[in-house]
């Protein structure tokens, strides 16, 4: 019988939130090389705690089974392993909580958690209307809370922001951006941190500059009491270990 020792519950917790990782990731946040992850990784196997495989060109992944993740998360997630389509936004996303915020689980709401969290209303409410779910929330030290968006490349700008009307009409900012506003006031977050590979942060901070100002000019002009602005920022994933395979 294989014990179960604190920190493999707490990493096979961040697994259950975040997925699965890669093996590489996994070696980062603990402090040990890859080969001793690998052993980590055997034994989790060998007590059903874990499967891996080899699914992208970068190191193995690791992810709960499904018995485990159940346990773990309080609810049946279902069946999942990654898939090479979502390995990359899964790995940076992994990567970057385990950057900001280690293994405490109680500083970070996975995307895992709010997406069924959000089903889960729905289902209540019987609503039909879909809401936006972020990649994260990370809870700072003193309460605080971060709406978080990762993003790998950049989308066409009119998908983040629609451009402003030119017949008159009253300029309701809509888009990706506003949805993302829209649901971190939800949320209760302070603000919005989107992170992204180095070439994407100055067209995103052009974006995020433009919905800025035309949200403070709604605000300005309108009769009715509206939310006070959000903090934006935009991060580069530059910073964070392994996001990517090979050399960060």
């Amino acid at each position: 019988m294989v014990r179960q020792t604190a920190r493999d519950a707490a990493v096979l917790e961040v697994l259950a939130q975040q997925y699965g990782l890669p093996q590489d990731v996994l070696a980062s946040v603990l402090g040990v090389s890859l080969s001793r992850a690998s052993g980590l990784v055997s034994r989790w196997k060998q007590a059903g705690w874990a499967r891996a495989g080899q699914i992208d060109g970068g190191a193995r992944w690791v992810w709960p089974s499904r018995v485990m993740a159940r346990e773990l998360l309080g609810w049946d997630p279902g069946p999942w392993m990654p898939r090479p389509g979502c390995v990359a936004h899964v790995r940076a996303v992994g990567a970057l909580r385990l950057h900001r915020v280690g293994l405490d689980v109680g500083r970070w709401e996975s995307h895992r958690a709010l997406a069924h969290q959000a089903a889960e209303m729905a289902r209540a409410a019987q609503a039909m209307r879909s809401v936006h779910v972020p990649d994260g929330v990370q809870v700072m030290r003193d309460g605080r809370r971060l709406l978080v968006q990762v993003e790998l490349s950049l989308r066409a700008r009119s998908v983040y922001l629609e451009p402003a009307p030119t017949d008159g009409r009253a300029d309701w900012p809509q888009g990706l951006l506003a949805d993302v506003a829209s649901r971190a006031r939800e949320l209760e977050c302070m603000g919005v941190v989107w992170w992204c590979p180095p070439q994407v942060v100055a067209p995103l901070e052009a974006v995020m500059s433009e919905f800025a100002a035309r949200s403070s000019v709604r605000r300005a002009r309108s009769g009715a009491v509206l939310p006070a602005g959000l903090r934006w920022a935009v991060k580069s994933l530059a910073e964070v270990p392994c996001w990517r395979p090979g050399p960060s």
